[in-house]
């Protein structure tokens, strides 16, 4: 025996080629078996999440594909997650076959690709031409001699989101103000004995959806829908430092508001900032925040409606027209138990733009105010009266009928401001498949999504790679929250729909951004 030992020769370079060679058959054993299975992808995490990978099949480009599902594990394994979640779905929205997957029947908070939801519903119900309609009215009588309305001028609102908006041509304050002018002098009317009356009875009075932080109705992205909205429901507060001392104004006129401005003067801020902190129907607000030099910021109106029959007002008068009493409300005139219903005649009607450039905007730049407006229209157009849980009931019967998986779907408002949302990454990628099937809904809905380095929230992201041009997404972010829902063209030109979700990683915006970016280069890549 010890003998045969010392027989046997083995040089240090015959034992690295074996070696070697026998981690090059292990390699190749792998393979084999991956791309062997004929079961779509599915990355299920276990214990210290670990991945069990499965290929899709036959004719995949294995490689492109082994490179997404690397991508994935990375993310999944990274050490900023080790105490948060991340959840993806990848599905084909021909025949609906899960690409890949992770974690997709995790309930998450998704932010803002909750509007994906809001708008392609509306898109589905109301159709992609639907325009609101506000209607200019009086009530009463007109003395052809005097030129006197013996009554009141009401403006009744339908949740228009674009009335007074700088946004869209031909909708902006000054051009509807001065329309809404010359319609009541071309009846003859020089003289109103009466008010002003703003009507916002199509919604209800509640301003803010359920689950807003404070802090976010405080700011410009924090702005809740009216029945008689107005240049989107904000007014402007500008500051002018004249040496250490800091003067404000606002436009437009804000009937009865008043600030209390608080703004510091500091040389050796950053960057300016201020917010005005301040209630729904509270007319007093506080102005917060330190400056180095003027600045602008906008604000949530106290009373949109009020504000409307208020600029008109001021309108009317400057064009001669005298009006005997001031402006109000039909909610106030309730309230204070004065408001009797009587018979109005229209004067003249403004119509908003299409639904379709409504949504555009919506998931473009990802407006909050457009999306709640849009979720309480559901319930308004069906029922007669828009409300946020209105809204909700719509879209879950929606979904129900489409025969949609709701586990795990938790909706609080239309537009994901609200962090009692909570949605699967399956549930998501369901809804695409659903909008992209419907050709009444997809083209508009397809083209209302931000596209990767080119337009809206994805202006920035994943800039000149094979992503760019190819991912249509709707983005999502809040503190701790990232995600993206939308489509992506492959290489081979074919759509999928994807989302992707993470919430309370540790990784800061930019670096999570990083991290998705790579994510969409490697679906871009597949083949």
């Amino acid at each position: 025996m010890m003998k045969s030992l010392h027989e046997i020769k083995i040089s240090l370079f015959q034992l690295l080629l074996t070696f070697a060679g026998l981690c090059t058959i292990v390699v190749l054993c792998f393979f084999s078996f991956s791309s062997e299975s004929a079961a779509p992808v599915s990355l299920a995490p276990v214990k210290k999440k670990t991945v069990s990978i499965k290929m899709v099949p036959e004719k995949a480009d294995t490689g492109s594909l082994q490179r997404l599902l690397l991508t994935i594990d990375a993310i999944a394994n990274a050490p900023e997650l080790s105490y948060g979640s991340f959840g993806f779905s990848l599905v084909s929205i021909d025949s609906q076959q899960v690409i890949a997957d992770y974690n997709s029947h995790i309930s998450l908070v998704p932010a803002s690709t909750m509007k994906i939801i809001s708008t392609g519903i509306a898109l589905s119900k109301l159709g992609e031409n639907y325009r609101y309609e506000t209607n200019l009215q009086y009530e009463g009588e007109i003395d052809p001699a005097t030129r006197i309305l013996h009554g009141n001028i009401y403006i009744k609102g339908s949740g228009d989101p674009s009335l007074g908006s700088d946004v869209f041509g031909g909708t902006d304050i000054k051009t509807i103000i001065a329309s809404w002018t010359a319609a009541i002098k071309n009846l003859g009317i020089d003289s109103i004995d009466g008010a002003i009356i703003g009507d916002a009875e199509y919604f209800d009075h509640d301003l803010i959806p359920g689950g807003w932080a404070w802090e976010d109705m405080q700011s410009s992205y924090g702005i809740g829908p009216s029945g008689l909205a107005f240049r989107e429901n904000v007014y402007d507060v500008k500051v002018n430092c004249k040496g250490s001392n800091v003067y404000a104004s606002t436009y437009p006129p804000v009937p009865g508001i008043v600030l209390h401005n608080q703004v510091q003067y500091n040389a050796a801020v950053a960057k300016n900032y201020l917010y005005v902190a301040g209630a729904p129907y509270q007319n007093e607000r506080i102005l917060l925040g330190e400056v180095k030099g003027n600045h602008k910021e906008c604000s949530n109106m106290p009373d949109p409606a009020l504000c409307c029959a208020y600029n008109l007002l001021l309108n009317l008068k400057a064009n001669d027209i005298g009006i005997k009493d001031s402006c109000t409300t039909v909610f106030k005139l309730k309230l204070q138990g004065a408001y009797g219903k009587r018979e109005r005649k229209k004067i003249q009607s403004t119509l908003s733009p299409p639904l379709s450039k409504i949504v555009n905007l919506t998931n473009k730049y990802s407006n909050n105010f457009y999306a709640e407006t849009l979720l309480k229209t559901l319930a308004a157009k069906e029922k007669g009266f828009g409300t946020t849980a209105g809204g909700i009931n719509i879209v879950v019967n929606y979904l129900k009928e489409k025969n949609v998986d709701l586990n795990g779907f938790y909706m609080a408002d239309g537009s994901g401001l609200s962090r009692l949302n909570s949605v699967t990454p399956k549930f998501l990628t369901d809804i695409l498949v659903l909008f992209a099937a419907d050709k009444a809904v997809f083209k508009p809905f397809y083209n209302s999504l931000s596209v990767a380095g080119e337009s809206g929230t994805l202006e920035r992201v994943a800039v000149e790679s094979i992503a760019e041009g190819n991912i249509h997404a709707k983005s999502g972010s809040m503190s701790r929250v990232q995600s993206y829902a939308g489509y992506v063209t492959t290489k081979s030109g074919r759509i999928l729909a994807f989302s992707v979700m993470l919430n309370n990683q540790a990784w800061d915006y930019m670096q999570t951004r990083a991290q998705l970016e790579k994510l969409m280069v490697a679906m871009a890549r597949l083949d």
